[in-house]
C-alpha cells in the first residue's frame, strides 16, 4: 500500500520543507516580501522551540499549543504588528502543510491574531472601511484580478472556497444582469447568486484582456457566451489556478497594507459578513432571502445577522427615555 504524505515526511526536517514551502509561494504568485518575510519566520519558530525543548520540532509536535506559546513569547519582546505578521505566516505555512498532506489537520485554525481592532464574529466593515479595502486594492499588484475578487466577495456574499472553485462556465454576464452559479457549495449545496452591476463590471475589467476584447460590460457580456467553460476564473500570475489559500493570502497582505487602523483580522469571510448586513439594511426582516443567497440551510444561522450588536444596544439603552441624564 502506498505510503501518504504524511508518513513520508513524517522524520523529515521542517526546516527542509520551509524551503520547499518557499518555493511554492513564489509559484503560487505571493508578493516578494512575502516570499522573503515568511520563511524567514517559520524559521526563527524553528529555532525557538529547538531552544525551548532541546529537540527539534517534527510535524507531530506542530501543535496549537506550540504555535500559542511562540505568540506569547513573541509577545514579550517584539510589537503588536511584528508579531501579527508572524501570526500570519505560521497560518500560512500550516494550511499549506494541511494541503499537500503533511498534517491530517490545520493546527492553526484557531490562532489568532493579537491586541488589533477585532471584528468581531458576525460583524461587517464599515463602508469606510469598504472603501479603503477597494482602493488598495486597486494599487495592488495584479490590481484588476483583486478588485475583481474583492468586488465579488462583497457582492455576493461567496464563500472562500465557493470563489476559489469558480469557472468560466459558472457565470452568467451580461450589460442588464448575471448570474454565478455556485456549484461547490457547503454541504455540497449549489444555488444561483445573481451579479449586480458593480460585480459585473469589475469582473469586466479583470476578464475583457482574459477573452481578447475591451474590458467593457458590454464587450465582455457580447462574447461571454462563446468563453470555454472549463477555464478557471481566478488565474495566479504565473497563469496558474489561483487557490483558496492563495485568495486568503492576498486579503491578508491587502488588510495589512490599509494599515493597522484597518482591522486587521478581516478576512473573506468577514466580506461574507458585510454582504450579509449591507442586505438586510436594505431588505429588512428578509432572512429567507438572503438564507437563499448565503447558502444555508437553517435560517437559525442567518437569524445571527438579525441581532443588533453590543454597540447598537448600547446606543438604544442610552436613548431610553428614563435615563435622565439625556
Amino acid at each position: 500500500m502506498p505510503m501518504t504524505a504524511l508518513q513520508r515526511f513524517e522524520d523529515r526536517d521542517l526546516a527542509e520543507l520551509n524551503e520547499v514551502w518557499k518555493a511554492s509561494l513564489r509559484d503560487n504568485d505571493y508578493a516578494a516580501n512575502t516570499i522573503k518575510k515568511y520563511p524567514q519566520v517559520v524559521a526563527h519558530f524553528l529555532t525557538w522551540y529547538e531552544q525551548q525543548e532541546h529537540v527539534p520540532l517534527t510535524l507531530h509536535t506542530l501543535t496549537p499549543i506550540t504555535l500559542v506559546s511562540y505568540r506569547n513569547a513573541l509577545q514579550q519582546q517584539k510589537a503588536t504588528s511584528t508579531v501579527n505578521v508572524a501570526v500570519n505566516a505560521l497560518r500560512t505555512w500550516c494550511t499549506w502543510l494541511m494541503e499537500e498532506g503533511y498534517l491530517p489537520s490545520n493546527p492553526a485554525a484557531r490562532f489568532h491574531l493579537v491586541d488589533q481592532q477585532a471584528v468581531s464574529h458576525r460583524d461587517g466593515l464599515k463602508p469606510s472601511q469598504v472603501n479603503t479595502l477597494l482602493q488598495t486594492s486597486q494599487r495592488s499588484r495584479e490590481k484588476t484580478r483583486n478588485y475583481a475578487i474583492v468586488q465579488l466577495l462583497l457582492q455576493t456574499g461567496l464563500r472562500l472556497s465557493e470563489c476559489a472553485h469558480l469557472t468560466f462556465g459558472d457565470l452568467t454576464i451580461g450589460e442588464r444582469g448575471g448570474l454565478v452559479e455556485v456549484r461547490a457549495g457547503k454541504g455540497n449545496k449549489a444555488r444561483s447568486v445573481p451579479l449586480n452591476s458593480t460585480a459585473r463590471l469589475a469582473l469586466a475589467e479583470y476578464l475583457g484582456p482574459r477573452i481578447d476584447v475591451a474590458p467593457t460590460l458590454k464587450a465582455v457580456a457580447t462574447a461571454w457566451p462563446r468563453v470555454t467553460p472549463s477555464v478557471p476564473l481566478w488565474l495566479s500570475q504565473k497563469k496558474g489556478k489561483l487557490t483558496a489559500s492563495a485568495i486568503a493570502q492576498m486579503i491578508a497582505e491587502l488588510v495589512e497594507d490599509c494599515g493597522v487602523h484597518f482591522p486587521q483580522e478581516t478576512s473573506a469571510h468577514t466580506l461574507r459578513h458585510t454582504f450579509a448586513h449591507n442586505y438586510l439594511n436594505q431588505h429588512k426582516g428578509d432572512i429567507v432571502g438572503l438564507a437563499t443567497l448565503l447558502g444555508h440551510s437553517s435560517l437559525d444561522t442567518t437569524m445571527l445577522y438579525s441581532q443588533p450588536s453590543v454597540n447598537q444596544l448600547a446606543a438604544r439603552v442610552e436613548e431610553i427615555s428614563l435615563n435622565a441624564y439625556l
